[in-house]
């Protein structure tokens, strides 16, 4: 069975991306993979880190055990905590290891990506440990990953992919959720 045509853009707008952040990431050198990202605490090698763990999670790899430094000043809700533990478990990897998982990783999701049945609807765990219908789960990952390349070039300074599949994704997604996002904060009443 092939892909629900419904969830081919988001696939599509996903491989983009990771295949940019993997072109990014390929030429770095050792110290290159620590600069700092504008996320709070994380480096190069710490978004790439991300990255390959919620993609692992999303294969159903079983989440690393790990008990993270008390001293992670970046850290500071338990969701927070949750992502920080893919990233911590791969903070002393070289570069050369972290290339390897990164490619292998991406070998493995393209291939589940490709062979998926499952209709749009199907409910699904994403990496937050919510149950939602895999159509979403796959918009939220295209937008994650677009968004961490976005982090990785600013980080980089080699700008680019502003009008990429994953950017418009990224901006059919925020339209979607924003007028949620802003009724709840303003406590709009229901309707108004």
């Amino acid at each position: 069975m092939t892909v629900h045509p419904s969830l081919q853009s988001s696939i599509d707008a996903w491989t983009h991306s990771i295949e940019a952040i993997t072109e990014l990431v390929t030429p770095l050198v050792e110290g290159e993979w620590n600069k700092a990202t504008c996320l709070p605490g994380w480096s190069v090698r710490d978004v790439v880190s991300h990255v390959i763990g919620l993609e692992c999670e999303m294969l159903g790899d079983p989440r690393p055990i790990h008990t993270l430094p008390r001293d992670l000043y970046h850290v500071r809700s338990e969701s927070a905590r949750r992502m920080e533990v893919q990233v911590d478990v791969r903070r002393h990897h070289t570069a050369p290891e972290m290339l390897s998982e990164l490619e292998y990783t991406v070998i493995r999701r393209s291939r589940q990506l490709r062979n998926e049945s499952r209709q749009p609807d199907a409910v699904v765990r994403s990496p937050l440990g919510e149950d939602r219908s895999l159509e979403f789960v796959l918009q939220q990952r295209a937008f994650d990953v677009w968004a961490h390349e976005q982090d990785l070039r600013r980080a980089l300074a080699k700008p680019g992919n502003l009008d990429s599949p994953g950017a418009q994704i990224t901006r059919d997604l925020l339209v979607k959720v924003l007028p949620g996002v802003v009724a709840k904060r303003a406590q709009a009443p229901v309707d108004s």
